[in-house]
């Protein structure tokens, strides 16, 4: 698989094709994020700068992808919600992730 110039599938044993495949989903659900404020009993972007804030993103994605993320501790995507929630540890797990690219 090309992205880019970038051959993921390079020297990847297909035995990894899963792990890569959940990386990649993992990544392109931070890409497609955004983060949101709770007030009030409303959700809404972030306006003020001191306010408590979560990233989210839909579930478009498949759901033993997000079943694993979920009991990795990476995001929180149980439920019958339309999305999902990084943890800290997901965020910053994506952040590496995608420096590595």
């Amino acid at each position: 698989m090309l992205i880019g110039r970038i051959n993921l599938w390079d020297g990847v044993d297909m035995s990894d094709q899963d792990e890569k495949i959940k990386e990649l989903t993992f990544m392109l659900m931070y890409l497609t994020s955004w983060e949101e404020s709770f007030s009030s009993g409303t959700r809404r972007k972030a306006s003020k700068p001191d306010e408590p804030t979560w990233r989210t993103c839909w579930k478009g994605y498949d759901f033993a992808v997000l079943d694993e993320l979920t009991d990795d501790g990476l995001v929180n995507a149980k439920g019958r919600a339309r999305s999902a929630t990084f943890t800290d540890e997901g965020i910053a797990r994506a952040q590496e992730l995608l420096k590595e690219v």
